[in-house]
C-alpha cells in the first residue's frame, strides 16, 4: 500500500466511525426509524365505532364496551343504596346484570352524556393530523366552562370530558367568600382511556379528578 493510498484508507474509515447513519454505529436510531406506526386511519375509525356506541344511548351496546365483572380498577359512584349493598355482596365487583340494572345510575357518573357533547364539538377527522383536538365552550357570563378532547399516544386513546374555571369571569364573591369561578368548585374531568389491540380500540380504565 504506497503512502497515499494509506492516508486516504485511515480518512474513509475514520469518517464511517463517526458517521451517524452507519447503522452500527447507531442502532438505537435505527431502531426508532423502523419502529413500527399504528394505523392512523384505523384508530379513528374506531373512534368513530365509539361515537356511535355511545350516541345509542342503548345499555347493552354500551355495556359491550366493558370486561366483566367489572373490579375496583374501575370506580363507578352512584346515590343508590341498593347498588352499593349488591356491590359488596358481590365482591365490590360489578357484573353485567348489575351495569344493565344501574345503567342510568352508571351513565350519570361515568358520563355518557359529555362524551356525546365531546363528539358533537370535535371533528375526529382531524385526528389524521393532530394527535390532540380539544374544545372549550367558554361562556362569559359563566364560571365554569366545560372542556372536551381527544388524544392518542401510538395505541392508546384517551377522551377527556370535564370542566375548568373561567378566569375571565366576574365573581361577585366578597370577603371569606369561595368565588364562584375558584378551582375547588370548577376543576373536574373524567378520562377514558382505550388501547388498540388486535385492531380494535378496548377500555383501559375510566379514571376521574376533582
Amino acid at each position: 500500500m504506497t503512502f497515499v493510498n494509506l492516508i486516504i484508507f485511515v480518512v474513509l474509515f475514520s469518517c464511517n466511525k463517526s458517521n451517524p447513519s452507519n447503522p452500527a454505529a447507531t442502532p438505537a436510531v435505527q431502531s426508532e426509524k423502523t419502529k413500527p406506526t399504528v394505523n392512523r386511519e384505523l384508530l379513528i375509525k374506531e373512534v368513530n365505532r365509539l361515537k356511535t356506541i355511545f350516541a345509542t344511548n342503548d345499555k347493552d351496546k354500551i355495556a359491550g364496551l366493558f370486561k366483566f365483572p367489572i373490579s375496583d380498577s374501575i370506580q363507578i359512584y352512584t346515590d343508590n343504596d341498593a347498588y352499593y349493598k349488591e356491590l359488596k355482596q358481590n365482591d365490590n365487583k360489578i357484573s353485567k346484570s348489575m351495569f344493565l340494572k344501574y345503567f342510568e345510575e352508571i351513565s350519570n357518573d361515568i358520563e355518557i352524556e359529555q362524551l356525546n357533547e365531546l363528539f358533537s364539538h370535535i371533528n375526529t377527522a382531524g385526528l389524521l393530523k393532530e394527535n390532540k383536538l380539544k374544545y372549550e365552550n367558554l361562556i362569559a357570563t359563566e364560571p365554569c366552562y366545560n372542556f372536551y378532547e381527544i388524544e392518542i399516544k401510538n395505541d392508546v386513546v384517551t377522551l377527556s370530558v370535564g370542566s375548568g374555571s373561567n378566569e375571565n369571569y366576574k365573581s361577585e364573591a366578597s370577603g371569606d367568600e369561595v368565588a364562584e369561578n375558584s378551582s375547588e368548585i370548577c376543576e373536574t374531568v373524567l378520562w377514558w382511556i382505550f388501547r388498540l389491540t388486535n385492531g380494535k380500540l378496548e377500555l383501559v380504565t375510566i379514571n376521574g379528578a376533582g
